[in-house]
């Protein structure tokens, strides 16, 4: 009797629309949803970036310092569910702020700066100070990227997924999801309220402003969310390097994952403002615009 044909081995290759969705914690935490809502959020604990059929990211963020309503993500675990698709086994990756990021996943055996499982490529990469540590997880059948980074002795996530993997999430109204309902209200922070005053303003504005510490290839044109949330940490914390260069990782992680994100582009402040401390240049712009509405509506009510 003739052995029965053997199936053809099934396709680890994406075939979705290729339009993808980004998701980025990083700092007190910051978080850019799958949605392109920006919030600060407190969410002391372990809480659910992503979870789908195929993955899952959690952040665990502890109290930045007694008193202080800020958090700051200290354990990364990313879940790479083999249970769901023939294309790999099941692997997890742990990054601890404290320790160096792994050479590879937890239930692997082997090590190495790149190493492929199945269609899933772990490649981890430092600078030669060590201040600046980035893992990057390549899920190939799935076309989805999840950048883990260590900054000093804190830790952020970018995540790019395709659409066809986000959108069942959104749909849920059960998902307690961070990157796609963004933070809880309790667990929102309004970030001129919950600032202290480790450092001055101005010298945090100058301070995250200042590029001589960083390479050419993450210093960006800032935008209102990532100057604000830079200025709100150095104030916050009085740490300056980690959290000035966590902001310019994350932005420059949103120009190579999101780019048509960062169209609301502004400068700095170069002249003082009769405005509410810890006024952005971008709520002076939308400040602008009202009053232009406003005497438009009174050129026609005249």
């Amino acid at each position: 009797m003739e052995p029965p044909p053997t199936q053809p081995p099934p396709s680890c290759n994406f075939h979705g629309t290729r339009r993808f969705k980004h998701c980025g914690l990083f700092g007190d935490p910051h978080l850019k949803t799958f949605n392109n809502d920006y919030q600060s959020c407190r969410v002391h604990g372990a809480w659910p970036l992503i979870d789908n059929s195929y993955l899952g990211v959690q952040v665990t963020n502890k109290l930045i310092r007694e008193g202080s309503p800020a958090t700051v993500t200290t354990k990364v675990t990313v879940l790479i569910k083999g249970h769901s698709t023939p294309c790999t086994s099941e692997r997890t990756y742990e990054a601890e702020a404290d320790s160096p990021l792994p050479l590879s996943f937890t239930d692997s055996g082997s090590t190495g700066l790149s190493k492929t499982a199945e269609n899933v490529v772990l490649t981890v990469e430092s600078d030669p100070s060590g201040n600046h540590e980035r893992a990057k997880i390549f899920i190939r059948y799935i076309e989805t990227t999840i950048i883990v980074r260590r900054v000093g002795k804190y830790l952020a996530v970018s995540a790019k997924l395709p659409e066809e993997l986000v959108e069942p999430s959104i749909q849920d109204p059960n998902t307690l999801q961070l990157c796609t309902l963004g933070c809880p209200p309790s667990e929102r922070l309004d970030i001129v309220t919950s600032q202290s005053n480790m450092i001055d303003r101005d010298h945090a504005l100058a301070l995250c402003k200042s590029k001589e510490e960083f390479s050419n290839d993450i210093v960006n044109q800032w935008t209102d969310y990532y100057l604000d949330w830079c200025v709100f940490e150095t104030m916050t914390a009085g740490i300056i390097y980690e959290f000035n260069a966590a902001a310019h990782f994350a932005q420059a992680d949103i120009s190579r994952f999101d780019p048509n994100s960062l169209n609301n582009q502004t400068m700095y402040l170069t002249e003082p403002v009769n405005l509410p401390d810890y006024t952005s240049v971008g709520q002076v712009n939308r400040l602008d615009s009202l009053l232009i509405i406003g005497l438009f509506l009174l050129m026609r009510i005249c």
